[in-house]
């Protein structure tokens, strides 16, 4: 709230939008419930709100999470593990 000149008071408002995306990436080489666990610590390092679920036998990682479709498959990625 700011005072003005002429004794009015302006009050600014931000607002915020925050959206969340769901992915779907294929994980190749996780082979176990160890890898996806791996993968979610991973994943989570970058955006601890995400919600992740790990498929090993049909090697899929579902993700819903506000960063980038980039960051997370980065995340995967230097956790040892390839995204097709």
């Amino acid at each position: 709230m700011t005072l003005l000149s002429t004794g009015e008071f302006k009050i600014g408002l931000v607002l915020t939008r925050v959206i969340n995306m769901t992915l779907q990436l294929k994980v190749p080489n996780m082979a176990c419930s160890a890898c996806g666990a791996t993968i979610t610590e991973a994943i989570k390092a970058i955006d601890p709100t995400a919600a992740v679920q790990t498929d090993p036998k049909k090697k899929l990682v579902n993700v819903e999470t506000q960063a980038s479709k980039v960051a997370i498959k980065q995340a995967i990625t230097t956790a040892g593990y390839s995204v097709a």
